[in-house]
């Protein structure tokens, strides 16, 4: 499932650092030891899950367990902007004109259980089928104008925005903890493979057989090539996706997926417990500087 299933938040850091462009009045990220790159602990045990009799009535109210770990896209999207407003005065200084992009809004801040066994919403499959709704702020990217600069700025930029980051984070890993996030991925990769899911993907795939559509489990629905390509749902989407939920509901698929999924997670979670509860107090001390930083900009 291409966009919801490992519900990554990837933030990429740019250029090489550039020393020397830190302003009076910007705030320094208090000192952090950089995190080894994580390895995940091979659990090979199957963790029980305390699987719910009736499907889910709101999803909203579900929260993974490694989501009190990692940022939320809101969060991500205020570490972004506030990365460009302290890079402002470095870029400035080297005489380039490149405007500090807009804060990107209305974006997610709570829980991804709706978004991430596929389709779950009957009033939002009935508009966008298996496509994503728009996006806030439209397709705005950040970086967007960074290619009419010449080689040399875009460089100079880079380098000011990368040193901008490293003043928010102290030098730790910028942006959402990377093992809470491998954390989540894998957990939806076995949650998939698990025996209990998959009978729930069997029931599942009995369910939309009586409807008239024939796919092996929503995955496979999800990636049919028949909504690739378009910017917009079908009737034939739509439908296909209206009668995905209507059995998702009926075999209580987001119910067992969601129980399998948070199971493997809290295992990972309690074999990684030091490292995720180092980089959240990093992921704090981040948040605290960026907000620092935007209410001086303003």
């Amino acid at each position: 499932m291409a966009t919801t299933g490992s519900a990554a938040l990837v933030v990429t850091a740019l250029g090489a650092l550039l020393t020397g462009c830190a302003g009076p009045n910007h705030p320094v990220a208090s000192s952090y030891p950089a995190a080894a790159a994580p390895t995940l602990a091979d659990i090979s045990a199957t963790p029980s899950a305390a699987v719910p009799s009736a499907a889910p009535t709101d999803l909203s109210t579900l929260r993974l367990p490694i989501e009190q770990y990692v940022l939320t896209p809101a969060e991500n999207a205020e570490l972004t902007h506030a990365t460009w407003v302290l890079a402002a005065d470095c870029i400035q200084h080297h005489g380039i004109t490149f405007p500090t992009p807009a804060a990107l809004t209305g974006l997610r801040s709570g829980s991804e259980v709706p978004r991430r066994y596929g389709p779950a919403d009957p009033a939002a499959a009935a508009k966008y089928g298996y496509h994503n709704p728009p996006a806030p702020d439209g397709n705005n990217v950040p970086t967007d104008n960074l290619s009419s600069l010449p080689t040399a700025q875009r460089t100079t930029v880079f380098s000011c925005h990368q040193d901008a980051q490293t003043r928010l984070t102290g030098g730790a890993t910028f942006g959402s903890s990377p093992i809470g996030e491998q954390i989540n991925s894998r957990s939806y990769t076995k949650a998939a493979d698990d025996d209990r899911v998959k009978a729930a993907f069997t029931a599942w795939s009995a369910c939309m057989k009586n409807a008239g559509y024939t796919y092996a489990s929503p995955i496979d629905a999800y990636n049919d090539p028949h909504w690739q390509g378009t910017s917009t749902a079908g009737q034939q989407e739509i439908a296909t996706a209206q009668a995905d939920i209507a059995c998702k509901q009926q075999t209580n698929l987001i119910g067992t997926w969601y129980a399998v999924d948070a199971a493997y997670q809290q295992q990972q979670i309690h074999a990684h417990q030091s490292e995720l509860d180092r980089d959240r107090t990093a992921e704090q001390q981040q948040l605290t500087a960026a907000r620092k930083a935007l209410g001086q900009s303003g």
